[in-house]
């Protein structure tokens, strides 16, 4: 989960914003844990102290926290930093954003359980045409995804496996929501689930 972020567009770290009496990043948190995920990488990095005093002790006793010293060169950096703490023996890895608390967690599990019935190198999931998040990533692009620049999504690597690129629509519109701004915030801050 990437959560490394400086929230320059918020004027303050979203991750900590309140949503229903959660944190953002609690309550994405806790969608990644029902989905039944083997492992949870939490990426910190600006305002990462803040954000562990925060957190509830026993969920962060529940994760793998690494925090991404370069955290200001942009989200390819945290992404190298996940991956690089991602175990061994896991056959992937779910890139999920700290800021899309929306997404529930069946919907991870049919990204997932996608991704095991085929021999997908990438599952992208889609909502209403719309291209979402989270993107599954196979062990297998890795290394090409630790190598992205800045702020570059996952579309830069997208074009060299068209082939092994899995879709999955989904009736989430989770997946198209993040709070990038004061006016995203105040949008969705009432939304149920």
């Amino acid at each position: 989960m990437l959560a490394a972020g400086r929230s320059v567009r918020m004027g303050e770290p979203k991750q900590l914003l309140r949503l229903s009496g959660r944190t953002v990043l609690e309550r994405t948190l806790e969608n990644v844990r029902e989905a039944g995920m083997d492992e949870v990488v939490l990426v910190l990095g600006a305002s990462a102290e803040r954000i562990r005093g925060e957190l509830p002790a026993a969920l962060l006793d529940s994760l793998k926290v690494v925090t991404n010293p370069n955290y200001a060169h942009g989200m390819a950096s945290s992404l190298r930093e996940g991956l690089a703490a991602v175990s061994p023996q896991m056959a992937a890895a779910l890139i999920v954003l700290a800021d899309q608390p929306f997404v529930r967690p069946e919907t991870l599990a049919r990204i997932i359980e996608q991704y095991r019935q085929s021999d997908a190198e990438i599952v992208i999931p889609f909502h209403k045409g719309k291209r979402g998040n989270p993107v599954l990533l196979d062990r297998s692009v890795f290394a090409e995804a630790m190598v992205l620049e800045g702020d570059a999504g996952f579309r830069a690597i997208f074009g060299s496996h068209a082939a092994g690129i899995v879709e999955v629509d989904v009736a989430d519109e989770g997946v198209l929501l993040d709070i990038d701004s004061r006016e995203d915030y105040e949008r969705l801050r009432d939304r149920e689930d």
